[in-house]
C-alpha cells in the first residue's frame, strides 16, 4: 500500500514542475509568500506576473480554502490550485473558473507527479487596489509615492495610510506594475 501524499511531496513535484518551464528560468519563485497578514500562498512566481499555487495534499483539509481564494483571487495576476485526486471534486466548487487547477498523483512507484487540468486565466475584475498595495513594505511605498509627487505628508503615517495613497494615486494596471516591479527588485525578503 502507498504512503499518503503530503504537501512536501506535492510542493517539490510543482517546484520541479515550475523551475523547468522556460519562462520561469529567471524568474523568482518564493515559498510561503504572505498576503496582508491572513494567508499565505504556497508558492508564488515572480516573472513579471505575480502567479500563485495553494497545494492542497491528500493529508490536508479544506476548510481555509474559501478564505484563501478570497484573497489569492484579491491580489494575484494569475491563480492556481494544485490538488490531489481525494479533494478534486469539492475543491473544483470552491474556486472560481479564472483559477487554474492541477491534480497531484501518485506513480505506482510513489513518485507525485502534476497534471494540468486548467489553465488560469488574467486575473482582470477581482483585484482590490488596498489589498494589492499591502504587499509592498513601508519604505517602498513611499519611494514610490515620492518617484511619482505623491509623497507630501506621507512619511509621517501609517503604512495603511500609505497603502491607501497607493491605491488611490495609481490605476489599476499601473499600481501592479508597481508593485510587481519592486517585488521583483526586493532582495532581502524578510
Amino acid at each position: 500500500m502507498q504512503e499518503k501524499m503530503h504537501d512536501s511531496d506535492i510542493r517539490q513535484a510543482m517546484r520541479l514542475t515550475l523551475e523547468h518551464r522556460k519562462e520561469n528560468q529567471s524568474a523568482l519563485i518564493l515559498d510561503e509568500f504572505a498576503l496582508c497578514g491572513e494567508v499565505r500562498v504556497d508558492i508564488a512566481v515572480l516573472n513579471g506576473h505575480l502567479t500563485g499555487y495553494e497545494l492542497k495534499s491528500a493529508s490536508d483539509n479544506l476548510k481555509r480554502l474559501p478564505k484563501q481564494v478570497d484573497y489569492y483571487s484579491a491580489i494575484l495576476d494569475y491563480c492556481n490550485l494544485v490538488v490531489a485526486e481525494n479533494h478534486l471534486q469539492s475543491a473544483m466548487e470552491m474556486v472560481p473558473d479564472f483559477w487554474g487547477v492541477y491534480i497531484a498523483k501518485q506513480s505506482s512507484n510513489g513518485r507525485t507527479f502534476i497534471r494540468k487540468l486548467r489553465n488560469p486565466k488574467s486575473n482582470k475584475t477581482h483585484v482590490d487596489p488596498y489589498l494589492l498595495a499591502q504587499l509592498l513594505w513601508k519604505a517602498e511605498a513611499i519611494d514610490i509615492l515620492t518617484k511619482y509627487g505623491y509623497d507630501q505628508g506621507v512619511r509621517s503615517k501609517t503604512r495603511q495610510f500609505c497603502w491607501d495613497k497607493m491605491a488611490e494615486s495609481f490605476s489599476l494596471p499601473h499600481l501592479r506594475e508597481l508593485v510587481r516591479t519592486q517585488l521583483e527588485a526586493r532582495t532581502n525578503w524578510r
